[in-house]
């Protein structure tokens, strides 16, 4: 698990924003042509999944972002 480090108060936020940049634009875009490719998945629902997916990864991303603002973005 992720702890809080006094060195590095960004570091859970960071880590967090990395995996779910990682996991929404990397490896859902391409687990959603899988599915489409062998379970013939409809195309309409994989659009509605990315789109719902898309939105959730910005609260994390937003935060680090808000935050390393906020912060006065000491992590240069």
């Amino acid at each position: 698990m992720l702890k809080p480090d006094s060195n590095d108060p960004m570091k859970v936020r960071r880590t967090l924003a990395f995996l779910v940049s990682v996991y929404a634009f990397l490896a859902l875009p391409n687990m959603m042509v899988l599915y489409h490719a062998f379970l013939a998945t409809d195309v309409d629902l994989l659009k509605a999944i990315l789109t719902y997916v898309g939105v959730l990864a910005a609260g994390p991303i937003g935060a680090y972002l808000y935050a390393a603002q906020k912060n006065g973005n000491k992590e240069k």
